[in-house]
Formats: C-alpha cells, sequence, structure tokens
C-alpha cells in the first residue's frame, strides 16, 4: 500500500514539474506568453481605468455641485447682551438698557446647494482629462514595445549561449582527440612532455568554457524571468535555434511615432493647462439656494417645540483676484508648454533617426554574419590541415593549438552575428507592430 501511494506521489510530482515547464521555440510565441505574465499589461490596464475615472470626474466638475445638510444642537450657555433704546422700555430718551437676548437652546436642521453655471475653469479640466486618457493609451503602448525590446535581447542572448554551449562541447570533443593524440606520441617517444602539457591546458580550457557558458545561461533566464515578471517555480526553456540562414532583402522598416505622438499629447496638455491657469481668474456664476428650520426651546429639549422654517434661492457671482500662489502657477504652465514643445520637436527627429538606426542595425549584422561564416570555413580548413600535419609529424602542436583556438573564436563570432541578425529581425518587426 505504501509503495503504491508512494508511486502515485510520485507521478504527481513529475506531472506537476511537467506542467511548470514552458518550451519556446518561436520568439513571437513567448511574447504571447509573457503579455500574459508581465505586471506591465496589468498595469496598464489599471492606469487607463484611473484616467477614464478622472473624466468622469472632471465632467462633474464642471457644475461642481456642492451639498451640505449640517445638524446642529446649541446650548447658549451664556445669552449675549444687546443695548435698546431705554425709552422702548419706558425710560428717558437717549439712554440704552442692557437686554439679554436669545433663547438658551437651539436646534437647526439645513440644507444648502451650490450649482455652477457659468465655470471655465472646468470646462478645461474636461478637456485635460480627454488628452490624459489619450496619453496613458499610447504611454501604456510605449511601455508595451520597450519591454519587447528588452526581452528581445534577453530572449536571443540565451539563443546564442544554447548555441555556443552546443559549440563548446564539439570543442571539448575535438580537444580530447587532439590531446590523445599528443599522448599517444608521447608515450612513443614522438613529443616532449610541454606539448602534453599545452595539449592539457586546451582541454581544461575547453571544459571550463561550458561551465562558464552554463553559468551564463542560468543568469539569463532569471534576467528573463525578472523582465517579464516569470514567477521562480516557473520553468521556461529557450529551444530556438540561431539561423545560419541569410534573409535575401531587408524587411521594410515603418517609422514608429508613438514616442513622437505621445510627446505631441503631452505638448497639447500643457497648452490646455495654460489656458486653464489663464482661466483662474475667470468669473463664476453659481445658483446657490438653501432650505432650514430652527427650533427654539428654553428648556432642554432637542425635537419638542415649533419648527421655524426659511428657504432662499438666487444666484452668485464669485471673481477671484490674482494671489502669489495662482501667478506662479500660472507662470509654471506657461514654461512647461514652451518645454513641451522643444520635446516634440526631439522626439519627431528621433523618430526618424531610430527608423534609420534599426535599417543600419539590419545591415552591420547581415555583412558580419556573411563574413564570419567566410572567416570559420577558412579557419576550419587550416585547422584540419595543421592537424593532419601533426600527426605527419610536419610541425608542432602549437601551431595546431593555435589554429583550434582561432578556429573556436571563429565559430563563436559566427554564431554571434547569426543572433545579432535575429536581434535585428526582432526589433524590426517589434517596431512595425502598432500595438
Amino acid at each position: 500500500m505504501n509503495k503504491l501511494f508512494l508511486g502515485i506521489l510520485a507521478v504527481l510530482i513529475y506531472s506537476t514539474n511537467a506542467k511548470s515547464q514552458t518550451s519556446f521555440a518561436d520568439f513571437n510565441a513567448f511574447l504571447v506568453y509573457t503579455d500574459t505574465k508581465s505586471t506591465t499589461t496589468y498595469t496598464n490596464a489599471i492606469q487607463l481605468q484611473q484616467a477614464k475615472q478622472a473624466k468622469l470626474a472632471a465632467v462633474l466638475g464642471i457644475v461642481d455641485p456642492a451639498i451640505s445638510l449640517p445638524m446642529s444642537f446649541t446650548n447658549n450657555t451664556q445669552l449675549p447682551v444687546n443695548l435698546f433704546p431705554a425709552e422702548a422700555f419706558g425710560g428717558k430718551k437717549g439712554e440704552y438698557r442692557e437686554v439679554q437676548t436669545g433663547v438658551q437652546y437651539n436646534t437647526t436642521l439645513s440644507q444648502s446647494l451650490d450649482i455652477k453655471l457659468v465655470n471655465l475653469e472646468g470646462w478645461k479640466n474636461l478637456q485635460l482629462a480627454k488628452i490624459n486618457i489619450d496619453i496613458t493609451t499610447t504611454d501604456n503602448q510605449l511601455n508595451i514595445k520597450r519591454l519587447h525590446e528588452n526581452l528581445a535581447t534577453t530572449y536571443f542572448n540565451i539563443v546564442q549561449l544554447n548555441a555556443q554551449l552546443e559549440t563548446a562541447k564539439e570543442n571539448l570533443r575535438i580537444a580530447d582527440t587532439l590531446l590523445q593524440i599528443v599522448e599517444n606520441k608521447f608515450e612513443q617517444g614522438l613529443t616532449r612532455q610541454q606539448d602534453v602539457n599545452d595539449s592539457r591546458v586546451n582541454q581544461l580550457n575547453a571544459q571550463e568554457n561550458i561551465r562558464q557558458i552554463t553559468y551564463l545561461q542560468e543568469q539569463q533566464y532569471l534576467s528573463l524571468k525578472i523582465i517579464a515578471d516569470i514567477p521562480e517555480s516557473e520553468q521556461i526553456v529557450i529551444l530556438e535555434k540561431a539561423t545560419g540562414t541569410m534573409p535575401i532583402v531587408q524587411p521594410d522598416i515603418r517609422t514608429n511615432d508613438l514616442a513622437w505622438k505621445s510627446s505631441q499629447l503631452k505638448e497639447q496638455s500643457a497648452w490646455t493647462n495654460l489656458k486653464k491657469a489663464n482661466l483662474t481668474f475667470a468669473p463664476q456664476l453659481s445658483l446657490v439656494g438653501n432650505n432650514a428650520y430652527n427650533q427654539y426651546n428654553p428648556d432642554f429639549t432637542i425635537w419638542g417645540g415649533s419648527w421655524i422654517h426659511s428657504q432662499y434661492i438666487g444666484l452668485r457671482f464669485n471673481f477671484s483676484l490674482p494671489n502669489a500662489n495662482t501667478l506662479s502657477n500660472r507662470s509654471k504652465a506657461r514654461f512647461d508648454y514652451q518645454l513641451s514643445q522643444k520635446s516634440t520637436e526631439k522626439a519627431k527627429i528621433k523618430s526618424t533617426l531610430e527608423q534609420r538606426q534599426l535599417a543600419s542595425e539590419w545591415d552591420k549584422a547581415i555583412s558580419q554574419q556573411s563574413n564570419n561564416a567566410k572567416i570559420l570555413a577558412l579557419q576550419e580548413e587550416t585547422f584540419q590541415k595543421n592537424k593532419n600535419l601533426y600527426n605527419e609529424g610536419l610541425i608542432g602542436i602549437d601551431r595546431t593549438l593555435n589554429s583550434f583556438s582561432a578556429m573556436v573564436t571563429a565559430r563563436y563570432n559566427l554564431i554571434v552575428s547569426q543572433v545579432n541578425v535575429s536581434i535585428a529581425q526582432a526589433k524590426i518587426e517589434i517596431n512595425n507592430n502598432n500595438y
């Protein structure tokens, strides 16, 4: 029974581990996966919802209804004293008598209303809220674009390391073969101990190279998880290969104007904010009303007695004179608008240059890949010839090891250039994406 239970448990654990590991052989598929994991997507949604709520508040802010329902109960422990003409109480003319007025206990219930009929500043607030929704939407698209660009770099770093690891294992196999050849020659008395040592050092370097690449792989996977907000418990495996197939023509590269569009919207927002600051001094017209009930009692009574009803309705005209704060805000808004204009000019120039930069990076990567492929073919040929010559005893091991190192370097350089082409293509696709 215990064996059966342990067997079922082992199967469950294996199934859980298997489900938690996700493999990717295509960068676009990886982007689809990360879009469901990254907190950037959820943050963008929250920010957009916040901007929409701010618009609703701005709509209400145009009339800005102020409603109050105060209630009070007052105990006048010392009633006020007023002076009245004494002749009203039978006294002499020109004299005054002190008379205590009022009632000790007073209960008040009232409702007041203030609705703005003319509120030019409130309309500008609504306009700002609408622009802010567009800014938030555009900035969210920029955030996704930058996230995908960062993911592309790290993703293809792993693709590069995977290819280099395979090459490093092949290099180790060749280094083992060289060492075996040298050791056989040494046993036959045909070479020196120094040659054996040099060959063994070459083998040790090949082994350490595999370990170092493995460490780098682990670091890049951790970096990928950090960028994409993937939990540590989830295992991801990148299976995409560094392709040696060269594209025939340069892909179409469109101008990505997201950053420029964002700057234009922010410039528009700054201009609207300046107009709003100027309208701070504009008069406001409000509809006001009040409905009140008062009760006066000589005894301690909150609800007893008669209620006295009062009511009014009317218009209120309000005009604010400039002060230090409003003048400072208007000055700041003017300078912010001027700065936003310069930012828009810069963003327009940058968007055009980034398009040319992507084309230049693609051309550079293609040229490097073509050249490195030719160099590798020559280095492999040189190594094979030197290896054969060494077997025949015509050259020393030093020339053979040097040609081996040159071949290893050429292999790594070709892998790097192949991956650079993939990165350049991925960045162009991200640039062309409308998001």
